[in-house]
């Protein structure tokens, strides 16, 4: 599962709509968890890797006329155009730098856990945070995940697709447990962590937003990814029956300060 996505319109659909489906589960907490750090009229925010751009649109609500957002992706193919107090920008964080010292509020949810460059991203995202600003990151940690029992075949098809995103696009699958403490490495103040976990049930949201991305991902892949014989269409299918559930990974938010 690469970080970035190819120009095929197949591939661009499928990735919209997974987006959507992320938006639709994964927003509220979000929300929530940026609410607690008091984002509020006039704040400078910056979302990064916004993906749709809902989190951005949401942000920009709270701040109002006075403030303003910056939504950063490497592809904003999946998000509107820049508008009103929203300006969105193609930026590949892994080599360019967010700003300098000049947000409130610099969040980022399941970008670091895919970079290589992650701890080099974090530090960009704390660099463009202004004194006494806010960094908030979620990323997720698949430990529990692997170790319940998950049904074959989607088993496979999820540590296999897993494994070779780790070895050819450096995802990381424990990056959500060392937050809090790469958090507190840097000296960041007010450090804390939440984590959610929810049932992933087939053919719904609660599930797609995996399932989808693993369905996108096999559609350029090469088969002998996979052990012989094996069905990537009846993995799939698994995962979209009625009777289909599992625990999610846990999804970790971790929040900081830099000081004043």
């Amino acid at each position: 599962m690469s970080y970035r996505i190819d120009e095929s319109a197949d591939q661009a659909r499928q990735e919209q709509a997974r987006l959507r489906v992320l938006a639709d589960l994964r927003d509220p907490s979000t929300r929530r968890r940026l609410a607690a750090v008091g984002i509020a009229p006039g704040w400078r925010c910056c979302d990064v890797g916004s993906g749709a751009g809902t989190i951005a649109a949401w942000m920009a609500e709270q701040v109002g006329g006075e403030g303003s957002v910056v939504s950063i992706d490497v592809d904003t193919r999946f998000q509107p155009p820049s508008s009103g107090n929203i300006e969105v920008r193609a930026l590949d964080v892994t080599s360019e730098p967010i700003g300098d010292a000049e947000f409130d509020l610099v969040h980022a949810r399941a970008v670091l856990e895919h970079v290589v460059e992650r701890e080099a991203v974090l530090d960009h995202m704390i660099a463009a945070a202004k004194p006494g600003g806010w960094i908030v990151a979620t990323d997720a940690d698949w430990v529990q995940f692997d170790a319940q029992p998950v049904p074959e075949p989607f088993a496979t098809l999820s540590s296999c697709l897993r494994a070779l995103s780790s070895h050819q696009h450096g995802f990381d699958p424990t990056w959500g447990r060392l937050l809090l403490q790469t958090f507190l490495s840097r000296g960041l103040v007010d450090v804390d962590a939440e984590g959610d976990v929810w049932t992933m049930h087939g053919g719904t949201d609660s599930a797609e937003w995996y399932v989808g991305a693993l369905a996108r991902a096999v559609g350029v892949l090469p088969a002998d990814v996979f052990p012989p014989g094996f069905s990537v269409d009846a993995a799939i299918a698994q995962a979209r029956a009625d009777d289909f559930a599992i625990l999610s990974p846990v999804s970790i938010t971790v929040r900081g300060r830099r000081p004043a």
